[in-house]
């Protein structure tokens, strides 16, 4: 399972090489990652969703069992949410506490995030406090975002 993720990982990595900043539809692969590779030290992928207008991003920075990156969801003439994540690599999924922001507050969130394909996955749906973070009432059910692999653009802000 680990040497799955890892390929998959070495795969999208090299699509999110090409750092065009003139390049802005989301790109998605049929290869399937071979099933033993090496993975760099430290990489950075991205992926976004387009629903119509409202437009969902993630970062994500894969290095060893750690992961760190990015979540802007901008929902159109809605409120936003975005902010950083760290979590842990364990196979195909990653398990993240994200400070999500949005309209004017702050909050710890939990993120359940599976690579698949190439995409990354993870749902949304009623949250409760538990432990001070706010996690999925029903993991597993709700929204389901999907957000394909696509080129690391520059972000001067976000």
């Amino acid at each position: 399972m680990r040497l799955t993720l890892i390929g998959l990982l070495l795969i999208l990595t090299v699509g999110c090489r090409n750092t065009s900043s003139d390049q802005t539809d989301s790109k998605s692969s049929t290869s399937q990652p071979p099933e033993t590779t090496t993975l760099p030290a430290a990489d950075t992928l991205c992926f976004q969703q387009v629903m119509n207008r409202d437009t969902t991003t993630l970062q994500l920075v894969v290095n060893g069992k750690q992961a760190t990156g990015y979540v802007d969801i901008k929902p159109f003439e809605k409120d936003r949410a975005r902010g950083s994540f760290a979590g842990i690599v364990e196979g195909k999924h990653i398990q993240a506490d994200w400070q999500r922001a949005g309209e004017g507050v702050t909050q710890p969130y939990t993120l359940d995030l599976t690579l698949k394909g190439d995409a990354i996955i993870w749902y949304e749906g009623e949250r409760i406090e538990k432990e001070g973070k706010w996690v999925l009432k029903q993991p597993n059910t709700g929204y389901q975002y999907v957000l394909t692999k696509t080129d690391c653009l520059p972000n001067p802000s976000r």
